[in-house]
């Protein structure tokens, strides 16, 4: 019997230490690196319906976002001398190619910004995230005006 209880713990442990291999297991990791406050770098932005991007980056520069521990964000706004503050976190979500049977793993950030003193209220949604320990890349679309990318540094 007690052969048995031992082939189960053997079994469950090695279960459990495998799916702890998947992207979800990812999502603490990258979430370890978002950490901590970034400065815009550059911003790029194509309007719906067009077919190149126009740098937008001098209206982001001295604008910072500070993510924090237990999903805080908090967001400086430079040309409104102002600072949001709200939630966030990350999650995945993988692509799969039928042609080559290959599947990608995309890391996505969502967020909520309050500015309580101008009455905004801002969803965020940071698709193709991706983050190193200097830099951090993500896109946005806004469905009504287009798509932003994003570059921040640390």
């Amino acid at each position: 019997m007690k052969a048995l209880y031992l082939l189960l713990f053997i079994s469950s442990s090695l279960i459990l230490s495998l799916g702890s291999c998947t992207a979800g297991g990812s999502v603490a990791n990258v979430e370890a690196k978002i950490i901590g406050t970034w400065e815009f770098d550059q911003v790029k932005f194509k309007p719906n319906g067009k077919s190149g991007y126009s740098d937008y980056s001098d209206g982001f520069q001295g604008s910072t976002i500070t993510f924090k521990e237990g999903g805080i964000i908090e967001a400086y706004d430079k040309d409104l001398d102002t600072t949001a503050s709200g939630v966030w976190y990350v999650d995945y979500y993988e692509e799969f190619d039928n042609d080559d049977n290959s599947r990608e793993t995309i890391y996505y950030m969502v967020g909520t910004l309050d500015i309580p003193e101008l009455g905004i209220i801002t969803d965020l949604f940071w698709d193709e995230l991706e983050v190193s320990n200097k830099r951090l890349t993500a896109i946005e679309e806004d469905k009504n005006d287009g798509k932003y990318k994003y570059r921040m540094v640390r």
